[in-house]
């Protein structure tokens, strides 16, 4: 790899090696304007016990004690080492447990808590009847459940899927040329990513919640989210089967750079917000 300078950080990318999960993406400073729709969602006072699912490294669950010092809140995140990196961010303001969607109702007595927050992640939920069924036991009744996703069908904007398909198809050929083990992905599309927002006011309609309120935003995004997109492995793996997805994000980085470098760009996505309340 040749080093150039980084778009996202002015360093060569020798120097800047991605990631590879998903902590880039949510340090990005413009996919985190996608959760401030989403923190507005969530009722503030009368001290309320709140659950952030997915947590990650706790940079929403940083915010959200921001909004509201009174809130109890638990995170729960099925990477152990992005539960670190959330303990090490806030200490003794939260608790945290290891666990996915689908665990909660398992992890938590039922009824205790105010408020479940998913950011940005509700896509990689492979279960979603099986979670909203879980989430809806730890919910008190009247409780409020919110989430958003920019990773859903309608997400893309039509003009932008071409750049999406000429990085894409420029990464594989170069994967190609420097033999590469890329293989043909029998999986598809993931699941989480061909559902619609359509699908996710049915799926709460059927597990029981009520009051559902769906707002879709639509956002610009520079090459800097691009850069941190490639980073996870959600995208890797889609787009290079068969690579180390650390090498897959490092060559989609590369080629995103050469295209960037070529003709400067943005990109527009969709992002959709639920706000439901446990019967």
């Amino acid at each position: 790899m040749n080093a150039r300078a980084d778009i996202r950080t002015g360093r060569s990318t020798d120097d800047a090696r991605p990631s590879s999960d998903y902590a880039a993406l949510r340090r990005d400073p413009e996919y985190a304007e996608l959760n401030n729709a989403l923190l507005d969602l969530v009722p503030v006072g009368s001290a309320p016990t709140v659950l952030d699912l997915g947590c990650g490294d706790g940079a929403v669950s940083e915010r959200l004690l921001a909004r509201d010092a009174a809130m109890s809140l638990v995170g729960v995140d099925p990477d152990p080492a992005l539960l670190g990196a959330a303990r090490a961010r806030l200490g003794g303001r939260a608790r945290f447990a290891e666990g996915d969607a689908s665990s909660v109702s398992r992890l938590f007595p039922p009824d205790v808590f105010d408020v479940v927050v998913l950011a940005n992640c509700v896509h990689l939920v492979p279960d979603l009847a099986e979670a909203l069924g879980a989430i809806g036991q730890v919910l008190t009744a009247g409780g409020r459940l919110v989430f958003n996703s920019a990773f859903y069908s309608g997400a893309e904007s039509p003009a932008d899927l071409p750049l999406y398909a000429e990085l894409v198809g420029a990464a594989r050929s170069t994967a190609r040329g420097r033999g590469l083990p890329l293989t043909r992905s029998g999986a598809g599309r993931p699941s989480g990513l061909r559902r619609t927002a359509g699908d996710y006011r049915a799926a709460l309609a059927e597990a029981g919640f009520t009051g559902v309120v769906t707002t879709e935003r639509e956002f610009t995004f520079g090459p800097r989210f691009l850069t941190a997109l490639c980073s996870t492995p959600m995208f890797a793996a889609a787009a290079l089967p068969g690579v180390d997805r650390h090498t897959a994000a490092e060559l989609l980085t590369e080629t995103m750079q050469e295209l960037h470098e070529r003709a400067p760009f943005t990109i527009t996505r969709r992002c959709v917000y639920f706000s439901a309340t446990q019967a």
